[in-house]
């Protein structure tokens, strides 16, 4: 496991300390319940040439009050404030600009949130990490399968393996690399908005692939799939976040997204050219504060 150390001061990850004020046993309680990670997936085509940007961005929750998982996708093309030089400029582009400091500042200033801890993957290495669970059963449409197919084609080309194509749509049983595939559609439905909602289902069927494991078992695959990621934790803190799931028998995991469907929540605007995501912050951010905090956040 790549260990990546990032500082815990609250100023450098832009904690708003009136609303998150360690001091308060409160605030201590709010943080001991309801642990917080910034998750990314990255993917350039060539390092070299290609600036990589977190392509997916969620944050993951996990709920000791209520026994349960949560997990929010962030659209990357949010419009967001203060990303390292620009006074505004695209989510995704944050990690590109400053790495996971950088996310974690930008999720935290505009969406006023505590994380301090993030985990990164590679979309080269996720298909392993699905591999490692055995697999995830998804139901494909007719519509996707010749996209996913495209998706094969590329990543087996990049590893040097045989493709194996899907042939049919329907429930079926997908690899690493067809699930990767899978996560990567962007073109068909409701564009980057029904991505978000494929990425959140394989993630959602890896985690409860690993939540019906023995606690043997699961340590046993976090060793595996470890070895795929970068993270600001330590396997002390990720074996024991796994031992809570498996030894309160947590098998729910709910999913949200920022912005909500809600009408007015989000706005397409053009740039200088470019295309951005804006977002009404008042409600969006109460939304998000109600979905991880269950009102518990005043």
């Amino acid at each position: 496991m790549k260990t990546t150390k990032i500082s815990q001061n609250a100023a450098d990850l832009r904690i708003d300390t009136k609303k998150f004020d360690n001091s308060t046993d409160i605030t201590k309680k709010l943080e001991d319940n309801y642990v917080n990670i910034l998750l990314l997936g990255i993917y350039t085509r060539d390092a070299s040439t290609d600036p990589r940007r977190s392509d997916s961005m969620m944050i993951l929750t996990l709920d000791k009050v209520h026994k349960k998982i949560e997990i929010t996708s962030l659209m990357r093309d949010m419009l967001m404030n203060n990303v390292g030089s620009k006074s505004q400029d695209k989510l995704t582009h944050a990690y590109a600009y400053g790495g996971p400091q950088l996310s974690l500042k930008v999720v935290n200033e505009n969406l006023n949130m505590n994380i301090k801890d993030f985990v990164k993957v590679d979309f080269t290495h996720f298909d392993k990490i699905v591999d490692a669970v055995g697999g995830v059963d998804i139901n494909i449409s007719d519509a996707e399968v010749k996209v996913l197919n495209g998706y094969i084609s590329e990543v087996a080309n990049i590893e040097k393996i045989t493709p194996s194509y899907l042939i049919h749509s329907g429930m079926q049983h997908l690899n690493g690399i067809q699930a990767l595939g899978y996560a990567r559609i962007r073109y068909v439905g409701d564009g980057d908005f029904e991505r978000t909602e494929r990425q959140r289902t394989v993630l959602t069927q890896v985690f409860n692939k690993i939540s019906s494991m023995s606690l043997p078992q699961a340590s046993s695959t976090l060793d595996t799939v470890l070895s795929d990621v970068e993270t600001s934790l330590s396997k002390t803190d990720i074996l024991s976040d796994t031992s809570y799931v498996l030894m309160n028998k947590i098998n729910t995991m709910e999913q949200f997204r920022i912005p909500d469907d809600k009408p007015g929540y989000s706005t397409n605007r053009m740039i200088n050219g470019v295309f951005y995501l804006d977002w009404n912050r008042e409600g969006n951010i109460a939304d998000l504060h109600q979905f991880i905090f269950e009102g518990d956040l005043k």
